[in-house]
């Protein structure tokens, strides 16, 4: 059954799940988010998390742990909804283990939900279905909307609020900090594999030098210049991972620290800055400096039949100016390049040490069986 209305359409599918068309959409979503009470607790063949497995996008899931309570009795009774909600939480923690799902893939936990909420930036399902696959073979009903404005809005005003109220999957500070480092990672990737692609070239295939040809522009000067501001606030979050009782992880921290420390960011955002020599160059307009140069040195002597000489002249002027501000850039080219190679490389330590921590940093509040 399907009834449209304005906006969206009601749905409630015989045999088959009611936001199959949002999980159709998942290879090419770049934000996933569900909202669900609970998922299956089988550990056969998953269709709803394998689906999670083949997405590049940024996915958030919220679920409940049936059966596990704020208390447990020190009675039959008590003991024996303590040993299923043992089992529920540890079922939930292996089968949505960060580990087994892309890098920006993150689990959270939140003991009052009972909201059914599956979308990408595009469609969102709200209904009466759980992320289960079981929820195929009920009788459910919900939504599917496709306005992205209110899924926006659903997303900002809903999802976050229960998010931020939800246990992470991981120690909150930890869990942060490693989705920190994905993020920036992914961001100064891209940053890299602009400049190779247009700024630089790889001449006569042994070194990368500053190409001929400008493509970046100020706008991606300045999303660099605010990723570099982001970037100085990285060992302040991972002094927020500080752990009292792991000096091992602590000295690995440090280590960690010092590693982002070395890097010249200061001198970075100098050269992207107005005065800087890559801003210089990047925002130098030959054609409107030859006019200028035109209109402002040799407006008495180009008229008639002198008017393409000094034109030239004005051409080649301003082409001396561009080479000057070329080879200004030139100079520190190595070092700029060389510089963004060490962010990546910093980075790609830091998510290596999220991994290689994040065993020791599962939040312990989440299951609460040996209280």
């Amino acid at each position: 059954m399907e009834l449209r209305f304005s906006g969206g359409r009601f749905v409630s599918l015989d045999g088959d799940l009611n936001y199959r068309e949002v999980l159709n959409n998942f290879p090419a979503a770049k934000t996933i988010r569900i909202i669900t009470y609970n998922i299956s607790k089988s550990v056969q063949y998953d269709e709803l998390l394998d689906a999670l497995r083949v997405t590049d996008a940024d996915v958030q899931i919220i679920t409940n742990v049936p059966s596990r309570m704020d208390t447990y009795y020190r009675s039959p009774k008590g003991e024996h909804m303590r040993s299923t909600a043992r089992d529920n939480i540890h079922i939930y923690l292996s089968k949505l283990n960060p580990d087994k799902f892309p890098k920006q893939f993150m689990p959270y936990f939140n003991v009052n939900n009972h909201a059914k909420l599956i979308g990408t930036e595009n469609i969102v399902y709200i209904g009466s279905a759980n992320y289960s696959n079981e929820s195929a073979n009920n009788i459910e009903s919900g939504v599917l909307i496709e306005d992205k404005a209110f899924i926006q809005q659903i997303y900002a005003e809903f999802f976050d609020s229960v998010r931020e109220n939800s246990l992470s999957y991981f120690d909150e500070n930890f869990s942060a900090f490693r989705l920190f480092v994905i993020s920036l990672y992914a961001k100064f990737k891209q940053h890299h594999s602009k400049m190779l692609q247009d700024l630089y070239t790889d001449y006569e295939r042994t070194k990368m030098v500053v190409a001929d040809s400008i493509f970046i522009d100020v706008s991606d000067l300045h999303d660099l210049y605010r990723d570099l501001d982001e970037l100085e606030s990285i060992c302040g979050a991972a002094d927020d991972t500080y752990d009292e009782e792991n000096e091992e992880y602590n000295d690995a921290l440090e280590k960690l620290k010092a590693q982002f420390d070395a890097i010249s960011i200061d001198w970075l955002k100098e050269v992207i800055s107005e005065d800087g020599t890559l801003y210089q160059l990047v925002t130098f307009d030959a054609d409107h400096e030859a006019n200028e140069i035109l209109e402002r040195d040799y407006t008495s002597e180009a008229y008639d039949e002198n008017l393409d000489l000094y034109a030239g002249k004005a051409v080649n002027r301003a082409a001396e100016m561009f080479s000057s501000l070329h080879d200004a850039f030139s100079e520190e080219a190595d070092d700029f390049l060389a510089e963004i190679v060490k962010i990546l490389s910093a980075l790609s330590t830091a998510i290596y040490f999220t991994d290689q921590w994040k065993v020791a940093k599962v939040n312990p509040d989440i299951d609460n069986t040996n209280t």
